[in-house]
């Protein structure tokens, strides 16, 4: 009897316990799409059920630093308490691989990059924010400036790529504070004889990720960023096949997907003077009546400098002055070398473009010092095909410079077209060093163009207006993953802050959510030091628009 007692007594623990266990299935069954942010046809969704409109801010993490360790020292609580108060609602998370994977051990998942991740989402998630998770650095290497070819070319990367989604996902798809998840940053695939080839590549591979999602987080969102480049054969990247977001884009069979694009219009203005970008010497204002943009008609002309064909080290040389006139109003800097080139180099320094006023007052306009990563400047022809310009480190007057090198033909090299101003004169100079008998010599070539755009708001409005095309046409949303100014952009008034104001007010208009790049980087910081240090060099004017930009009342 004491036995039979005993076993009842068992049994009714069992059962209070096990019918214990499906109410805590319950509660993970009973989260649904409605409990996690969601694309509906064009909108964002928010948890609370209402159009969301995403507010967000990088957290760059030092990724490009390929670190196996989590970048402890990038931000901390205070930062997401500091976003909150701006009126940021969500941080796009910059993730690369090896914070959870090494090379050497695939598969196997490292603790610390999952704690840290952890402690980020506890922080948003305490200041009432999301968190977008980005594959900034996949396995094969860095996307953005055409280094992770291997994540195309190699299985196994994309394998493991799929892999680690699954588990990310896994971990967090009964966590609303998760946004979301961005498949691959600024993705460039290899160039294949067919675009059909090309683009399948980048479809191909977001399908599996899309997969490997869905398999664990059937309700979250999926960030998929358009193709942006392909990579040339010589290591150029060809924007041909992908001009267009009609070209960009792939329409997945999900409808849970978020289209997402990335805009830093103009290049020369977002990324001046800087030596990494191929814009050193180049400094740009926002607004300006400056040329930006046209529609090139035949080159009708140069104003050409002396021809350099001695040995006799740098030499300097300066153009003819040229004016505006019924033939030609726009303009652009041309390197050119005429003859074999092809068993020597020669070198360009120091190129500037003067403005002389109709008083007679003398301004630099463009000034190229060549002296790093300025040959990415330029761009490349030869009539036969061979040859090209690159850096030349410690070859220049005063450290670098540029040389073209390795053709049997005639070669140009071209960069930095501007408007000419009625009543003003222009002339081109610089030192150019030449090591065989081919003649060098350096123009300002000429063109009449049409369709002039000028640095201003509208020209940034028909940047955006596209993606809001494309949202229209095929009823998906679609959301600004990155747009930002480099640092420069805020010196000696340049207008860094009210390109910002400005593209805010644009992307609203079009109902684009939008994430800026970046918060901590020396770069393109909203804090400036160094990212291996705590935050401590504050852009106010930056800080200043958020404050009143992103609580203005819609």
């Amino acid at each position: 009897m004491k036995i039979l007692k005993r076993f009842t007594a068992l049994l009714t623990v069992l059962i209070i316990i096990f019918t214990s266990v499906p109410d805590v299935c319950a509660k993970e069954e009973s989260l649904g799409q409605g409990d996690f942010v969601h694309a509906k046809g064009r909108d964002i969704i928010g948890t609370d059920g209402k159009k969301l409109e995403i507010r967000g801010m990088a957290l760059g993490n030092n990724v490009w630093e390929n670190s196996p360790t989590p970048a402890y020292k990038h931000h901390t609580e205070k930062s997401y308490k500091e976003l909150s108060e701006m009126g940021f609602n969500c941080v796009r998370f910059y993730l690369n691989y090896g914070i959870f994977e090494s090379d050497d051990n695939p598969y196997h998942y490292k603790k610390k990059g999952f704690e840290w991740l952890d402690r980020n989402i506890e922080w948003a998630k305490k200041y009432n924010m999301g968190i977008i998770l980005n594959m900034h650095f996949p396995q094969g290497g860095y996307q953005s400036q055409g280094n992770g070819m291997a994540l195309w070319e190699e299985k196994e990367n994309g394998d493991r790529l799929a892999a680690l989604w699954k588990e990310i996902a896994r971990r967090y798809a009964d966590e609303p504070t998760v946004w979301g998840y961005g498949l691959i940053n600024e993705p460039g695939v290899p160039l294949k004889d067919s675009k059909e080839e090309t683009l399948e590549q980048y479809t191909e591979m977001y399908k599996r990720l899309i997969k490997a999602i869905r398999s664990v987080s059937p309700y979250q969102a999926i960030f998929a960023e358009r193709l942006c480049f392909a990579k040339n054969a010589n290591g150029s990247s060809d924007w041909s096949y992908v001009s267009t977001p009609e070209d960009a884009f792939c329409i997945f069979d999900d409808d849970n997907i978020i289209y997402e694009f990335h805009t830093y219009e103009p290049f020369c203005f977002t990324h001046q003077n800087a030596a990494w970008a191929g814009t050193a010497g180049a400094v740009y204002s926002y607004p300006s009546d400056e040329m930006i943009a046209a529609d090139y008609g035949e080159w009708t002309g140069a104003a050409a400098s002396k021809s350099i064909d001695s040995i006799n080290g740098w030499e300097y040389f300066e153009s003819e002055k040229i004016t505006l006139t019924d033939n030609y109003n726009t303009g652009y800097i041309c390197l050119k070398v005429l003859g074999d080139s092809g068993n020597s180099d020669i070198y360009f320094d120091n190129i500037t473009l003067t403005e002389i006023s109709p008083e007679g007052k003398s301004s630099v306009k463009i000034h190229l010092d060549c002296n790093n990563n300025a040959a990415g400047g330029f761009g490349f022809w030869s009539s036969d095909g061979t040859g090209g310009i690159s850096d030349a480190p410690g070859k220049g007057i005063e450290g670098g410079c540029v040389k073209i090198s390795g053709s049997k033909e005639n070669v140009s090299a071209t960069a930095h077209r501007f408007t000419l101003k009625s009543g003003f004169q222009y002339y081109i100079s610089g030192y150019v060093k030449n090591e065989t008998r081919c003649n060098a010599y350096v123009t300002i070539d000429l063109v009449r163009s049409d369709n002039i755009r000028i640095l201003d708001k509208q020209y940034l409005d028909d940047a955006v207006k596209p993606y809001w095309e494309f949202s229209q046409k095929h009823n998906v949303p679609v959301y600004a993953g990155e747009f930002g100014v480099i640092c420069e952009g805020f010196k000696e008034n340049r207008g860094g802050g009210e390109w910002v104001s400005d593209m805010i007010d644009i992307f609203r208009k079009y109902d684009i959510g939008f994430n800026y790049h970046a918060y901590h980087e020396w770069s393109f910081g909203l804090y400036r030091n160094d990212s291996g240090e705590l935050p401590n060099d504050l852009n106010k004017e930056l800080a200043a628009v958020f404050r009143k930009k992103l609580k203005e009342k819609r």
